[in-house]
């Protein structure tokens, strides 16, 4: 019969563990985030800089677009071994359960606007997670609270637009005839964007990541003569994102 563990023994050997990178934060440990757009697609014939053409053939021009980036989550890779039972074990993990921001997760809410050109990239904070492995980041884009980042610059463009309770705010004109559209919505949306196993260690504490949504996807699903109301823009615009090249906001 295998040896029974004492709870007096497990604590010390779970106290050992900890020493060893299970879980710690280290000071200077910093994640930097940033958001930018860009174009996934070839630039349709004769298109302005805000035109697309939908998956399905729908010509599209954007005169305004805001969307709420509500929180931003690092996910560790998977751990095996004694790693793992720490990870379970520790208080650490429990914590954070009702904070809005914590050492894995980014809570300030962002209202990002797409600009008049891609490649400018929006700062979205700092994370200090402790040292390991990440593998995916959590974007959630969910309405706006009153608390949210560049809520002042909605309401002061060309078009102001009260974006508390706003997912997004997308505008401009679509078909043959550039029939005029206006959608909102108050919808919640989640998607995994890879990290590539970003590690962040002692000797290398130091990392920034942006991420890059690609707009020119954001009205796929809508067909010629069919309504942008019908398409699942907030789900587009989720699913567009991904990971840009590791540089600094």
């Amino acid at each position: 019969m295998s040896p029974v563990v004492k709870p007096l023994a497990l604590s010390a050997l779970l106290f050992s563990l900890s020493g060893c990178g299970g879980g710690e934060r280290i000071a200077g440990v910093e994640l930097t985030l940033g958001l930018t757009t860009a174009r996934a697609r070839a630039v349709p014939e004769g298109a302005s800089a805000r035109t697309l053409l939908t998956n399905e053939g729908e010509r599209v021009t954007l005169a305004g677009a805001l969307f709420t980036l509500g929180s931003v989550e690092l996910v560790p890779c998977e751990t095996t071994g004694w790693r793992r039972l720490w990870r379970e074990l520790s208080p650490v993990g429990t914590a954070w359960a009702h904070s809005t921001s914590n050492a894995l997760r980014l809570g300030t809410p962002h209202v990002v606007a797409l600009g008049d050109t891609d490649g400018e990239v929006a700062p979205l904070g700092v994370m200090r997670p402790p040292p390991g492995r990440y593998c995916r980041a959590r974007l959630t884009f969910e309405p706006a609270d009153s608390d949210a980042e560049g809520l002042t610059s909605a309401m002061q463009g060309s078009r102001p637009v009260d974006m508390v309770g706003l997912s997004l705010h997308v505008r401009g004109t679509h078909g043959d005839v550039a029939r005029d559209f206006e959608v909102e919505t108050r919808g919640r949306y989640s998607v995994d964007v890879t990290l590539d196993g970003l590690e962040l260690t002692e000797d290398a504490p130091r990392a920034a990541r942006v991420f890059t949504l690609a707009w020119d996807s954001w009205l796929d699903g809508m067909g010629p003569g069919e309504s942008p109301r019908d398409v699942d823009l907030l789900g587009n615009i989720a699913r567009s994102a991904s990971l840009q090249s590791p540089a600094v906001p």
